[in-house]
């Protein structure tokens, strides 16, 4: 919306065509009156979208955004144009707030009309969208996809049209003006009231489709590598914890690694789990997560953490070779848990793996102790491994865990 507010040719009153020379007469007719404390008012105002700042510093602030080819092209493209009789109704429409009608009379128009319609409706009516979009809550991506669906066309199929009255627009490297629309527009979506595409504008990609290739790449790329970056951090950080020997209570905070799965999901949602590049992140980030439920039971013998982790590496996505290795330290990890029974033992579901910090450190207190009092059994006890039962009577060794299964020789926690 800053973009159509604060637009440079709104701030100095003038039209998206008019050249170096009006640019300055305008600026010197608009500091007189701001040294005198006024301010002029001009027709395409459209005061009804918001109050317009015309003192020294935003008129020449307005006039230097524009002083480049590149950006007087990319300015033209928030702000209304009135390329013929249609234009011209609708935005008298809008200055009457009869907001309706001005958007029925371009969508009409474009409708009508074979093709991708006239440049200039195409960019009034994503200026008018824009507006609506930040207005109206309800409609907010609704308005937003309309936007983006004009600007991509006019950016694209109608470029050397748009252009075409912008003075040396011809200078200006096309897909640089798209870049920096489409750069824009994240910006707006990110920024949103609702954040309709999420806070991370992820979603919006949905909507980009009417983007060519090349431009799509960079939307994409715009959008997916903060997501990927923040993933990398937090996966480097973790490793960094754990090789200068992560805390305990680190570990049950999941190592920092929490605050970034949301991203994960979101990757998944706007890449699909197909997706090569999803899935080695996908991968990366699941990996460390199960070498921080190794690290809960080697460095710790925290059985109950390292539990919880395992579980949750398995839950999220990977794949591949990431993915059998993953699964086999989980089962690794389940033998050293003496209430652990696998889904060939019963079909009950392991419960409440999700402990709480208080009964996770009274467990692995336990567990600590072992070192210096044998936990003695006192009734029939189940193995995880082979799923034979024993008495007390039977147990042939202690270990430093528990007991010395007398079937398998699988070592149990008690």
């Amino acid at each position: 919306m800053e973009l159509v507010l604060k637009n440079p040719f709104r701030i100095l009153g003038l039209p998206v065509t008019a050249s170096s020379r009006e640019v300055a007469k305008r600026v010197s007719d608009l500091e007189m009156f701001a040294e005198f404390g006024k301010s002029k008012a001009y027709p395409g105002d459209f005061s009804e979208i918001g109050e317009i700042d015309r003192s020294l510093d935003s008129i020449r602030d307005a006039a230097r955004s524009i002083e480049l080819p590149e950006m007087r092209v990319f300015y033209s493209f928030f702000w209304f144009n009135s390329g013929d009789a249609v234009d011209e109704l609708a935005l008298e429409c809008l200055t009457n707030l009869e907001l309706g009608k001005a958007d029925d009379l371009w969508s009409e128009q474009l409708d009508k009309k074979m093709g991708f319609g006239k440049v200039t409706w195409r960019i009034n009516r994503a200026v008018f969208s824009i507006w609506m979009a930040d207005e109206l809550d309800d409609s907010e991506s609704v308005y937003f996809e309309q936007a983006l669906k004009d600007l991509a066309f006019a950016s694209q199929e109608l470029y050397d049209d748009a252009i075409k009255y912008i003075p040396s627009g011809g200078q200006v490297e096309p897909q640089k003006i798209r870049e920096l629309i489409a750069n824009a527009l994240i910006e707006m979506a990110i920024n949103s009231r609702n954040q309709a595409y999420g806070p991370n504008a992820i979603q919006v990609l949905k909507d980009c489709s009417y983007f060519h290739d090349e431009t799509l790449k960079h939307i994409t790329a715009k959008v997916i590598n903060p997501l990927v970056n923040a993933i990398h951090d937090s996966v480097k950080e973790s490793e960094l914890k754990r090789s200068e020997g992560a805390t305990i209570d680190d570990l049950r905070r999941k190592n920092g690694l929490i605050k970034v799965e949301e991203f994960v999901y979101a990757l998944e949602n706007a890449l699909g789990d197909t997706d090569p590049n999803f899935q080695a992140i996908a991968n990366i980030f699941a990996d460390e997560v199960i070498a921080c439920a190794i690290s809960a039971l080697n460095d710790h013998n925290a059985v109950s953490t390292a539990i919880v982790l395992a579980e949750w590496a398995a839950e999220l996505p990977s794949y591949g070779q990431s993915r059998k290795w993953l699964m086999e330290q989980r089962q690794n990890i389940f033998t050293w848990d003496s209430s652990y029974v696998s889904e060939e033992d019963s079909n009950d579901d392991l419960e409440d793996i999700e402990v709480n910090v208080e009964a996770d450190e009274n467990k692995e207190e336990e567990i600590n102790q072992l070192s210096s009092a044998k936990n003695i059994v006192k009734g029939t006890t189940a193995c995880p491994t082979c799923s034979e039962r024993f008495e007390p009577d039977e147990v042939i060794e202690y270990t430093h865990f528990g007991v010395r299964c007398p079937y398998c020789n699988q070592s149990i926690v008690v």
